[in-house]
């Protein structure tokens, strides 16, 4: 009875905190009404919601609600730590990713962008908020006690959390400021993303392969769903605690994007003097802010962490004990309507349509790639830099003298229709997998010459990227079933430039041990499946060898972003290639007793109660089925990235598209469910599931259902 009267109190407080916070914070009453009748969730049996409204604040109200049933700990983690108050709620481990968000200005970025919204789409993101809390105050007790004292979340959580995710994670980190100051290699993400036009299609269709390679952790957790209301017709993925989409397939547009790495968080080396900086030979005072962060003791008290942030003329200052003083401007977060972008995107029928809302420019980041029924595809380099009085991508991407007012740029940006990108190439595909934007097309190439020096790199092609250029190369058109099979595909292009050679250098250069190695290299499918045998041989070579075969001399022909097809090539010392495949040959041999080590037996999917072969390879041995390995406990890897949401997709004439995806690991997060794991069975044998749009083949599949109001 004690237990039952404590549950009531739980319930009770948290619908009043909810209720009281959402009078208090808005008066819009459309935006924060009870979905309108007709407004339901359709839950599969993959814990995918089917989402139908008859109204737009209805549906952003219903999609919030249904993030919170799948992934509502996770959620509201990420919210606190958005406002830069996780510690405050979750303890230590959250204080470094508060001093990051409390320096950057995130919450009160946030704050500007939820006052900058237009009227109406302002409401429906105060509509998704809504949702969040609606779940919130009917499931308490499935909430920890942490995640309560969160709550209720609000709009400025919603756009925190996009700032922190866009703007600090991806287009720049904490991480990538000080790697960035101190000339250390950069951290970057990788995906794959094709579109093809009908010349290239078997029955005449525009088709797209959406491939996202992200951590499976918490940040980067996606969730698929279906949004259906007057004019919406979307289905795709996103960051769990986005209120939009970001790969997007409606009836009548799709796309797909990758990272790009443009500039537009600009890194500036300062010149101290005393206690300020120099800035047009004058010295400045830093602008100090103190700030107290609070952090929640295993007691339950709260410590207080004074926090200073120091901010200059360019942003705020970063330093630490090894010298780095540099201060960070991040232009595209004063572009506050990226989620309205998104929505815009969602709701085009034609592809002008689309192109309008892509030149809204308040995304800052991502290769885009397009295709929609009409038959156009499109690849776009799609950024928000900043306008630049000179310098090239090199200088604007590196660290920036910050003593010269010159090289802090205004607020104008670049003009989208003067960023790299291709429209219905001749080709008839357009592709990327994180390489340059010039080498999105083949065999022509776009010209960098024709854009600004600044805005992007050098031609290069990423591994991944040459097999796709080589799949979709091969004579003939594709069908959907094709698709699917080039996107499951494990082969390795990186192998097929090498393997022969380096058989041969071990059979004329090795010993014993590399000549064995060789006869397994010979009859290996070079592919990374369940039963592969010579892959992890291979990937121990390539490892050892270092970026650029640095290690064994270097590459007889080198890259040539011109010849995707056939460079690089060869080794341009065989005698150390096979010193190297006999010295990894032999720690194989220590380790596993035997150099055939399948591929499955060592690398591993994981999940809940799950531990399954695994399949696909890293980014460095070129295979469209990409997998990020973590680090080797007993012999064997956990996949802890790659292949995350991926789907292919065909229009049709006078019909819903048609399709298949999987979210690697599954829907939901939420402890206990079956859908934390209950995909991964089909990525362990490299399968897809149909992508269900109807409601009459939903409701074949139907697991549960959520009727409001």
């Amino acid at each position: 009875m004690l237990q039952l009267a404590r549950r009531f109190s739980v319930r009770a407080r948290i619908i009043l905190v909810v209720a009281c916070a959402l009078l208090a914070a808005n008066t819009a009453p459309r935006a924060l009404a009870v979905p309108e009748k007709g407004t339901e969730i359709l839950w599969d049996t993959y814990g995918i919601p089917h989402i139908f409204a008859p109204d737009h604040p209805s549906l952003f109200h219903a999609y919030g609600y249904a993030q919170m049933e799948g992934h509502a700990e996770l959620l509201v983690r990420l919210y606190a730590q958005a406002r830069g108050r996780g510690a405050e709620f979750y303890g230590d481990a959250y204080l470094a990713s508060d001093r990051w968000v409390r320096t950057t200005g995130i919450p009160q970025k946030a704050k500007q962008w939820e006052s900058q919204q237009s009227p109406e789409f302002g409401a429906l993101i105060r509509a998704f908020a809504g949702g969040l809390n609606a779940w919130a105050a009917k499931n308490p007790d499935q909430l920890s006690a942490a995640a309560r004292r969160v709550l209720p979340l609000t709009a400025e959580d919603v756009y925190a959390h996009g700032l922190r995710i866009i703007h600090y994670d991806w287009l720049t980190s904490e991480q990538n400021v000080y790697r960035k100051a101190r000339q250390e290699v950069i951290e970057t993400h990788g995906s794959n993303g094709w579109a093809i036009a009908p010349s290239k299609s078997a029955t005449g269709n525009a088709m797209l392969m959406s491939n996202s390679h992200l951590p499976w952790s918490d940040n980067d957790t996606y969730f698929e769903v279906q949004l259906t209301a007057p004019g919406v017709t979307s289905y795709g993925a996103v960051w769990v605690g986005f209120p939009v989409l970001r790969q997007c397939f409606t009836e009548f547009v799709a796309w797909t994007q990758t990272t790009n790495g443009p500039t537009g968080a600009d890194v500036y080396r300062l010149t101290l003097a005393g206690d300020g900086y120099v800035i047009d030979g004058q010295t400045r005072a830093f602008d100090v802010d103190q700030q107290v962060i609070k952090v929640r003791q295993p007691d339950g008290t709260l410590r207080d962490v004074p926090h200073t942030v120091r901010r200059t003329v360019h942003g705020p200052v970063f330093s630490d004990r090894r010298g780095v003083n540099v201060a960070l401007r991040v232009s595209p977060a004063d572009r506050p309507r990226m989620f309205e972008q998104f929505w815009r995107m969602g709701l085009a029928k034609t592809f002008d349509e689309w192109r309008t809302a892509m030149r809204m420019q308040q995304l800052p980041i991502f290769h885009t790639m397009y295709a929609d029924r009409d038959g156009h595809i499109m690849y776009v380099y799609n950024a928000a830099p900043p306008v630049r009085a000179h310098g090239d991508y090199a200088f604007w991407s590196g660290v920036i003298p910050g003593d010269r007012s010159a090289l802090i740029p205004g607020d104008q940006i670049v003009p989208f229709d003067q960023l790299p990108q291709a429209i219905d190439p001749p080709s008839g595909w357009v592709q990327n997998s994180n390489d340059s934007p010039w080498t999105s097309t083949y065999p022509v190439m776009i010209d960098p010459s024709k854009y600004l020096a600044y805005i992007a790199p050098p031609p290069s092609h990423t591994q991944r990227s040459q097999r796709g250029i080589r799949l979709l190369s091969e004579p003939g058109k594709i069908t959907l079933a094709q698709l699917k099979e080039m996107k499951l595909s494990t082969r390795s292009e990186i192998a097929d430039h090498f393997v022969d050679d380096l058989v041969a250098a071990a059979r004329q250069h090795g010993g014993a041990k590399a000549k064995q190695a060789a006869d397994i290299l010979a009859t290996w499918d070079r592919h990374g499946n369940n039963t592969s045998d010579g892959t992890f041989l291979f990937l121990r070579f390539i490892q050892g060898a270092g970026n650029g075969f640095t290690s064994i001399g270097g590459y007889a022909v080198p890259p040539d972003p011109r010849q995707p097809l056939t460079t690089p090539k060869g080794f341009a010392d065989p005698a150390k290639a096979a010193a190297l495949l006999e010295r990894e040959a032999r720690r194989l041999e220590d380790e596993y007793d035997t150099m055939h080590v399948i591929w499955g037996d060592v690398i591993r999917l994981r999940k809940g109660l799950l531990d399954l072969p695994g399949n696909g390879l890293p980014g460095t041995l070129g295979a469209i089925r990409t997998i990020n390995p973590g680090p080797f406990v007993n012999g064997k890897a956990e996949i802890v990235g790659g292949d995350t949401f991926y789907a292919v997709l065909e229009f049709q004439k006078n019909a819903p598209p048609i399709g298949e995806a999987l979210l690697g690991y599954g829907n939901w997060s939420r402890a206990g469910s079956k859908h934390v794991d209950d995909q991964l069975a089909l990525a362990s044998q490299k399968k897809m599931r149909p992508i269900m749009r109807s409601r009459a083949v939903i409701e074949k599949s139907l697991e549960s259902r959520t009727v409001f109001p």
